[in-house]
């Protein structure tokens, strides 16, 4: 009652295609090679990728394409602070500094709060309805109050 060779093939060859997107979806976010290891574990109990079945895979991509957030802050999505004018270059950085310590707060933990999640609370409270990387000075500094203010709630 084994798989014929012909059923075989397009099973191996979603495996390759779903390893291959995995791989282009974690290049793609900055996630190194040990939290994909980590991100697989969780999803899946196992290490390896070539351990997996095809059901797995898809539960690990899902994980990278928005399931879960990864457990280390992608540094990519805030490295617009440090190419800011000299202006509002001192506002995101604090941003950035706030959203480290809203990181830990999360479910579940990351080092540093996403950047959509600052973005959110930025159009909740200040109505924001432009990226940070857009943000006046003004309306930066706007931004930093509302994120104390959410710290405040939390208990920070």
């Amino acid at each position: 009652m084994g798989v014929s060779a012909d059923e075989a093939r397009p099973a191996a060859r979603r495996e390759v295609a779903l390893r291959r997107a995995i791989f282009a979806a974690c290049r793609a976010r900055g996630i190194d090679e040990e939290t994909r290891h980590a991100l697989q574990r969780t999803a899946t109990g196992k290490n390896s990728l070539s351990e997996m079945s095809v059901s797995e895979l898809t539960r690990v991509l899902d994980r990278l394409n928005g399931g879960a957030a990864p457990a280390t802050p992608r540094r990519s999505e805030w490295a617009f602070v440090f190419r800011l004018p000299e202006d509002r270059q001192r506002l995101a950085r604090k941003l950035y500094r706030l959203a480290e310590r809203i990181g830990p707060r999360q479910s579940p933990p990351l080092q540093v709060a996403t950047k959509a999640y600052v973005e959110g609370i930025a159009r909740q409270m200040v109505g924001a309805e432009t990226v940070l990387e857009f943000c006046s000075a003004e309306l930066l500094h706007k931004v930093v109050q509302a994120l104390e203010i959410h710290l405040k709630r939390c208990g920070a």
